[in-house]
């Protein structure tokens, strides 16, 4: 299980000679003149920001978000399943902790707080972008992790292009993508639509059920099918830019997304499969409208945007000799609605104001019914609204500082306000070398169902708040065939009234506030592209070291949870990606660690129910492009699991082994 990347180790005597960039992602054009773009934003000072590497999002293409998240950032996914429910947990914290917005508004579900990040597909986003910790105060309070911003981009001297993108894979998984681009100088469109769907049907070895051989005396683990797992998803998006004149923008997007899914049974469950089968749909309607204005030393960016979810689960099982009897049978409407005014003056280069506003509606109805009890759940609707003030001042040609101050209300009524103060410093005069640091203070209200849920909503619950604080170095240089970007962060974060849901006595789970959570870590970035001749390379590496530690008060005297790591948090997590490239072939190497993770609140590892053991996971990625004029036809085939791994990310869920898929992609 503990294998080296081999590898990499193999691609390491090329490392001098070659170049970053695979030839599927190049394009012939007149020599430019590069600046950075990850140190210049002074409106950022001292924020810690990370994009996804767009050699990356090519090379996810087929993938979702939760895929893309965790084999390229220091973000760790919490996954149930191929197919299945994937959530985050960044920097240590809770996966409510963590905000995605796309365009602009906000995707986490008003009832959970939460993002299903398996269910966005990377084919519809342009760009991943990421802020760690404090900095996402910027965008939004409640990010106690940080913020995940996925953004759509326009190309205004496109006329018209697309491709269209079909994969077939293992287990009688089929991918078919497609997107149309057609516009001019005035006005742009952009269609893209996609179904994924899989039976999902893998083996895996069951090593929570066993029989002994009566000779050797060793358990004997069955092979088992993942039954009832199958999955189909299906979108379409649609975006029109509009450019009256050239001091305006004004744009659309709607998303439509249908996802279905079923659950299987976990690795415990004896019965002969028939037992039950769950499965969960969701209707998902997006749009966002814009309208951007630029001055000559003022900007406008005015949205409003709409997220309806409709979600419906059952549970159908064998009840007294009849077969498909329905157990459960639960059904909730998410509704947000999102209105954003940005206002923004420079005065010159060294100093800007920021103005925003935002006023947000929640609504949600959750209904549960079982057979032989009462329908129960309930309706509810929340108002938020927000103002802050930001201010970005740089002193000289080496020192740049950024304040800002928020302050929220819920329901009219008011949160502690909100500072943030962010520093950063070029320590050499001709060299990208910058020290960055900032704290803040945030806050983050309880879900709708942290509150509301019936059975076990506790309308008592506490918000969490607490303090974070960020320092790192940021480095960046152009050698003659090497571009190199590294940073290093540490940071703390102190949060009091940890929400957490534990079981109780009563037969169901209710949440409850922790007195005090400390999160702290280190966060490791190293991205390197190169080339020489036909040749291109890059490489991209993260690494994150992440104690989040229980200091509560104990419940009472038997409380072992006091002083240890909080459940399915890594303490170590990697990953390495290598792309090497040369005259339209290329090859990537994906390589993935986590250490290993306990499932109990006191950290046992008494049973193999207490922790899940650390894998390394490795992936191979190998294809060929050919060009036409303005056509282009490329082939990929894709190997993950490489070493035929048994790994789980949770409590029995099972992984599958190795497995493959191939794609075939033509654009024009």
């Amino acid at each position: 299980m503990k294998r080296l990347p081999i590898i990499f180790l193999l691609f390491l005597p090329l490392c001098q000679e070659l170049y970053a960039q695979s030839l599927s992602d190049t394009l012939k054009i007149k020599e430019v003149t590069v600046v950075s773009k990850h140190l210049q934003k002074k409106e950022e000072a001292g924020l810690i920001r990370s994009d996804v590497d767009s050699m990356a999002m090519i090379k996810a293409m087929n993938a979702t978000l939760s895929e893309l998240i965790s084999e390229n950032t220091p973000i760790f996914i919490k996954t149930y399943g191929r197919g299945a429910l994937a959530t985050a947990s960044f920097r240590g914290t809770a996966p409510s902790h963590t905000q995605v917005e796309w365009n602009g508004i906000s995707l986490n579900s008003p009832m959970l707080g939460m993002v299903d990040f398996s269910t966005i597909p990377v084919y519809f986003v342009d760009k991943v972008s990421i802020l760690h910790g404090s900095g996402s105060l910027t965008e939004k309070s409640g990010a106690l992790g940080g913020t995940i911003e996925l953004q759509s981009d326009v190309d205004w001297n496109n006329r018209f292009s697309g491709s269209a993108l079909s994969g077939v894979g293992s287990y009688q998984s089929y991918d078919e993508f497609f997107q149309v681009k057609a516009g001019n100088r005035k006005i742009q469109s952009k269609t893209k639509a996609f179904l994924s769907q899989s039976a999902n049907n893998f083996t895996y070895r069951n090593k929570f059920i066993a029989t002994i051989d009566p000779e050797t005396g060793k358990y004997i683990y069955p092979e088992q099918q993942n039954k009832n797992a199958d999955y189909r998803n299906y979108g379409v998006l649609q975006e029109i830019y509009f450019r009256p004149d050239d001091k305006d923008v004004i744009s659309g997007h709607y998303w439509y997304q249908h996802n279905s899914r079923s659950i299987p049974q976990l690795m415990t469950n004896e019965t002969s499969g028939d037992g039950g089968v769950n499965r969960q749909t969701d209707q998902i309607h997006r749009a966002v409208a814009e309208w951007n204005h630029y001055g000559t030393k003022t900007s406008l960016k005015v949205s409003s945007g709409l997220n309806f979810d409709k979600m419906n689960y059952w549970l159908k099982a064998n009840v007294n000799g009849t077969s498909g009897q329905v157990v459960v049978n639960s059904w909730s409407n998410a509704q947000s609605w999102f209105n954003k005014a940005l206002f923004t003056y420079r005065e010159n280069q060294d100093l800007s104001v920021t103005a925003g506003i935002d006023v947000d509606r929640y609504q949600v109805s959750s209904q549960n019914y079982a057979p032989l009890a009462n329908d129960f759940g309930y309706h509810k609707t929340r108002l938020e609204s927000s103002a802050h003030l930001q201010l970005s001042k740089k002193f000289g040609k080496r020192f740049t500082s950024t304040f800002l101050v928020r302050q929220d209300l819920y329901d009219q009524k008011a949160a502690p306000i909100m500072p943030l103060l962010g520093l950063e410093y070029k320590l050499l005069k001709k060299k990208n070398l910058y020290l960055k640091g900032n704290v803040a203070r945030n806050y983050h209200q309880p879900s709708l169902n942290d509150l509301y849920y019936i059975p076990g909503g506790n309308p008592d619950l506490k918000p969490e708040e607490g303090y974070t604080g960020d320092l790192g170095l940021t480095y960046e240089e152009n050698y003659a065939h090497v571009h190199l970007y590294t940073t290093l962060t540490a940071y703390t974060s102190k949060i009091d009234n940890w929400i957490i849901w534990l079981p109780t006595n009563k037969g169901y789970w209710e949440p409850s506030n922790m007195k005090k959570v400390d999160a702290s870590g280190l966060e490791y970035q190293l991205s390197l592209k190169g080339g020489e001749g036909p040749w291109h390379w890059h490489i991209n590496g993260n690494y994150a070291y992440t104690r989040s530690i229980n200091h509560a008060d104990p419940v009472n005297w038997a409380d072992e949870s006091i002083g240890k790591q909080l459940p399915f948090i890594p303490k170590h997590s990697a990953n390495l990606s290598v792309n090497l490239s040369r005259q339209g072939y290329h090859v990537t190497y994906q390589w993935n660690y986590y250490s290993e993770r306990y499932t109990t609140t006191s950290n046992e590892k008494t049973t193999s129910l207490d922790y899940l053991y650390p894998y390394l996971m490795n992936d191979l990625f190998a294809g060929k492009d050919w060009n036409w004029k303005t056509y282009r036809l490329g082939l990929e085939f894709k190997i993950f699991n490489l070493f035929n791994e048994e790994y789980r990310t949770v409590l029995q869920r099972p992984m599958p082994r190795r497995n493959y898929t191939l794609l075939v992609r033509f654009d024009f």
